[in-house]
């Protein structure tokens, strides 16, 4: 990628200055060339990495799919399913309130025809249900985290 804009930006360092950015973890993977899942995942075992890893990849598409109005149940449901199951895997993840509000919009969609579509008001309401801020991101971490404290003794 660098080799495409070299006469433009001669390094990421550089591009991180002139970008104001203040991210030296993120500039290690770069320049590391492992994600931080890769990364972390002999703590917590391979196979939470690999789950952190799709979660995020879902999270995003299901975001994406929902900024770009697409909000036909066949678009709409599978990665949401992805998502509910996805959640599932995890230590904690029936305590969290998201979880059933996931699992709500799952039975909607569900009881749609797949040429039915949710409307803009459903979108937003959907994206404000499953997406509350930051929410998704702390939970991983904290998943992760107790996943490391148990993993190492640390209680």
């Amino acid at each position: 990628m660098l080799k495409l804009v070299k006469d433009s930006v001669p390094s990421i360092e550089q591009f991180m200055i002139w970008s104001w950015m203040d991210n030296p973890a993120a500039l290690y993977h770069i320049q590391v060339g492992v994600l931080v899942t890769v990364e972390h995942s002999s703590m917590v075992g391979p196979k939470t990495g690999k789950w952190i890893t799709e979660m995020t990849q879902n999270f995003i598409t299901f975001m994406d799919e929902l900024k770009l109005r697409l909000h036909a149940k066949d678009q709409l449901h599978l990665i949401l399913q992805e998502l509910v199951m996805g959640y599932a895997r995890f230590k904690g993840s029936k305590d969290w309130e998201g979880q059933s509000k996931m699992v709500s919009w799952l039975i909607t969609l569900n009881s749609m025809k797949a040429s039915e579509e949710i409307t803009d008001e459903q979108s937003w309401q959907v994206s404000s249900d499953v997406f509350p801020t930051d929410i998704f991101i702390a939970f991983i971490c904290i998943d992760m985290f107790t996943e490391i404290r148990g993993s190492v003794g640390i209680m």
